[in-house]
Parts: structure tokens; sequence; C-alpha cells
């Protein structure tokens, strides 16, 4: 690893492991002064960077350290999920009706009661695809929409079939397993919602939007939540105060949730928890709303996972493309999705529910592929990094975009679905100046670690038997910067601010020798 320490009495930092290789250039010098000069004590450092267009490699330090990638993982697992769900892959949720007559011949289901009769009346299914997308708040934001109107959507397709009471409300979830968390992550934080839940059916991000408003001082403040729930009675422990610090807990494994701090002003954004059990909570949403409109449902049930079902009647379905998720998972960072793709490459991969065994099976048959041996340097816990137990090298990352770069099916959805730094999602502050519009990139950071890969993208101009523009006329870099074991008195900020820093040294580099390569063609 890449260690830097200040010994007492001395102007500069000394390597204290093994020696940088130095390649031919000057960036790769420029790079190695800018770590010195940064006094980085014991933080773990590993650099790649490649320019994709002459095959050049720029900056390696460390390139094989096997080191945590937080949600630079999220590279990986989008990648994949390109190649084993396919770029053209479409979540689909239904709600489906099944009718005493479509049980012909078939045995009731075993996770019944004893008092089931198919024949006693019909039953409203919904199916799940493990779309994390849906009733994504910022997905229907986007077609003026909201949770409420989307389920009002499914009463009203339920409505119309005239059906006045079902038996009971299914809800399928079963093309994922029912670990809805992964052990490794952290159990204090279960209840933010980069730790959502990850089921077979997902809804609303997963979480509880709670919006709240001052009342009387001293008093509690008014709270309304999207999705509005009805059977749930949250603790409103808060009061209405002279600062804003409300926050929320919910019970582990429960929806047993309270309202904790102070509250000085109106909210427009919300405050998130996690919502437990999403099949389940779902299933009380639906069958709410249709009590509401004067549908009965007697009960609510998760089939047994050997159960067969009747194929039923379709009555509404909800599609989501494979390009919408991946930008919600890297663009924005969201756990849940990328988890979900990662079980749902694992169904695809093994026929059998969706795991964080079989989808990481499905990930590493795919970096076989890919990189062979090489791929083998990917340690996958998880889809997202959010596991402090995830390991990649900073040659696999730059590997993989370099292989994805080369690919015209692939590869612009993969560019398209990052943040652009100065333009949107994580990296929206960062690369203002000079290069905003020009990164594509993704962030990452869990305690200790922050990291950050992507493309550096130049402006350039196709030349015959110049420096290797590709036919867009432009060079493309593909970099991959980690750092792990982060701690006081280094700070993540620091990072991040030196992270930017070796993203500016290389776009200097590189546009210069295309200013050369255009001064020669001009001469």
């Amino acid at each position: 690893m890449f260690h830097r320490k200040i010994v007492a009495g001395l102007a500069a930092s000394i390597l204290l492991l093994a020696p940088i290789c130095v390649l031919a250039g000057g960036l790769q010098r420029r790079v190695e002064e800018v770590l010195r000069a940064a006094e980085l004590k014991d933080t773990q450092v590993a650099l790649v960077a490649i320019d994709l267009s002459t095959g050049e490699e720029l900056i390696s330090i460390e390139p094989g350290a096997s080191m945590a990638p937080a949600s630079n993982l999220k590279l990986v697992t989008s990648s994949a999920a390109l190649h084993v769900l396919g770029p053209d892959y479409v979540f689909r949720t239904e709600l489906r009706l099944i009718e005493p007559k479509d049980w012909a011949g078939m045995p009731a289901p075993v996770s019944a009661d004893p008092t089931f009769d198919p024949n006693k009346g019909p039953v409203l299914v919904v199916n799940g695809d493990g779309d994390p997308a849906l009733g994504d708040p910022v997905l229907l934001r986007q077609h003026d929409m909201d949770i409420e109107r989307l389920l009002d959507i499914w009463v009203d397709a339920a409505r119309n079939t005239g059906v006045k009471r079902f038996q009971r409300l299914i809800v399928d979830d079963r093309v994922f397993d029912r670990q809805l968390v992964h052990p490794t992550w952290p159990s204090d934080q279960l209840h933010l919602w980069y730790c959502a839940q990850v089921s077979g059916v997902n809804i609303h991000n997963n979480c509880l939007g709670v919006y709240v408003e001052p009342t009387r001082q001293g008093e509690s403040p008014m709270v309304t939540t999207s999705p509005i729930v009805g059977f749930l009675s949250p603790q409103n422990r808060a009061v209405t105060g002279k600062s804003d610090t409300l926050w929320i807990s919910r019970k582990p494994d429960t929806n047993e949730i309270t309202y904790w701090g102070q509250v000085k002003n109106r909210r427009n954004s919300p405050v998130r928890v996690t919502i437990h059990d999403p099949p389940v909570f779902l299933g009380r949403l639906l069958a709410h709303r249709l009590e509401k409109s004067g549908v009965v449902v007697e009960s609510i049930h998760q089939p047994d996972m050997e159960d067969l079902l009747p194929q039923g009647r379709a009555l509404h379905a909800i599609q989501t493309t494979l390009p919408v998720v991946l930008e919600r998972c890297n663009k924005d960072s969201q756990n849940l999705f990328a988890e979900a793709l990662l079980k749902r490459m694992g169904r695809r991969f093994t026929g059998s529910p969706g795991s964080w065994e079989n989808g990481p099976a499905a990930v590493r048959a795919f970096l076989s592929r890919m990189l062979g041996p090489r791929g083998s340097a990917v340690l996958m816990i998880d889809g997202s990094g959010l596991s402090a137990e995830n390991r990649v090298t900073a040659r696999v990352l730059v590997d993989i975009l370099a292989r994805m770069h080369a690919d015209p099916a692939r590869g612009p959805m993969l560019r398209q679905s990052l943040s652009i730094g100065g333009v949107d999602g994580t990296l929206r502050s960062r690369f203002k100046q000079g290069i905003a519009g020009r990164v594509y990139g993704k962030s990452g950071y869990i305690n200790g670690v922050s990291c950050l890969s992507g493309y550096i993208v130049v402006p350039g101009q196709p030349t015959a038997g110049g420096v290797g523009f590709d036919g867009g006329g432009e060079r493309v870099i593909a970099f991959s910067f980690l750092f792990n074991d982060i701690k006081p008195p280094i700070y993540v900020h620091q990072i991040k601010n030196l992270q930017d820093n070796l993203v500016k040294l290389i776009d200097e580099e590189i546009a210069a020798q295309v200013e050369d390569e255009k001064a020669k063609l001009g001469g």
C-alpha cells in the first residue's frame, strides 16, 4: 500500500512501503509530488489512470492493492447488469386477478390458513420482479405523479373488475429471497435511507417520507407522511422549538416509529426512515386504500416459496427499463437499486430466488469472461459497496471501465448513468471550475473510505495518424482513485479535494497534448 507519515524534524514526508513505479512522462511524478505534499499519514492509496484513446498508462500507484471501494463497487454491479440482464432488460411489476376458475386442477397454496378455499372468492396478486424503482418519488415526479396517485391507479384497476370482496391480497416477492438486509451492514444505521431493505417487491425506495411543520413553542409539530399510512401509529416526541433537529428512529424488525428532536421551520423535503418488510407494508397500504374505496380485503399473504399460483389476468403493469435503474443507482448512489440489480442477476443466473449468494456468483462469472483471472481480484459481498468487507483493485476498476467504453452497445449506457461533475448527481457540487460537464464519475464513501472512479473527457478532434482520438473527437481517460484507512488528522473532505486536484492534473496533461497535436497539424 502507499502510506504517508510525517517524520519529526523533516520538512517532507517519506514513503514507508513499496516504492512507486515511475512511468515515462511527467504526470506520474507530478502525482507523486501532490501525494507527498498532502501528508496523508497512514492513509492507503491506490491510483490508476489510462488514456483509452492511446492505451498509455498515465498513473499507476499500487494498482493491485486490495481496497474497500465503497460505492465505486456500483460500477462493477452496473457493468455486470448490462451483460447478465442485458441492456434491453425491463423490470415488470403486475397487479393480477385470480378467479376461482383459475385454480382448477391446482393445489391450494401451502401457506394458506386451513380455512382458505380457492372457490370462495377472487384473489388479488401483486407480482414482483424486484424493481427498485416502483413508487420511487424522484421518478414519479418526472411523470407529474406521486405515490398516492400510483396507488389510486391500482385501486381503480381492482375496482374496475367489479369485485367488492377479495378473499386475499397476495404480495408475491419470491423473485428474491427474504433476507432483507445484509448481515455486514451497520446495525445502528438500518433505519437510515441508504440502508433500505431489499425485497422482490419494493415501494417508495422502501422508505417513509416524513414532513413536519412547527406549531406553538413546546408543542408537538404537525406531521404528514408520504405515502399516507393509516395503519401505523408513530410516537411523536418531537417539539416545536428553536432549532431544526428532527430525527426518526425505528425499532428493529418492526415499523414502530418515533419522532424526536425539535422543529423550527416547515420542511419542504422529507426526513426519511426505512420501512420494515416492504412486501407486507405494500400489502397493508394497498388493502387500506381498497377498503377506503369500498372494496374489502379479507387477508394479506406472502406466498410460501413452494406455492404454485395460477396465472390469472393482468389488471395493470408497471415497467422500468434498465437505463432508468442504472441512472438512479449511479448518479444518485441509491444503494437499494444496486442491491436489486445484484439479486436480479442472481435470479437470472441460477433460476432461484435472487440473493447475496447467487448475485455475486453471477458477477464473478461475468468478471471471469471479461477479465479472465484478474477478475478474481474482486471480492463482492453486496452490490452497493455499503459493506466494509467488499474488496477491489484500482486496476480492475479501470479495466472494467476500459472494456465498457469499448462496447458500443453497453458503454454509452454506463457512461450516461454516471454523475456528471458540476452538473448532476453526487458530483453536482464538484468540478465546477474549468471541467464542469467533462467528468463522468462514481463517488464513494463509507467510514474511513473515500473513492472516485470514472471517465475524464477532454475535447479534441479526429486526426489521421495523430494521438488517437476516438470517433467522437475526444480523448477519454479511465481512472480509479481509492483511499482507505482515512482517520484524523486526515478527513474525507481533504481526500475529496485531493481527488479533484488529481483529476485536474490529468485533464491539464491531456489538454496540453491535444493543443500540441493541433499545433502540429496547423503547422
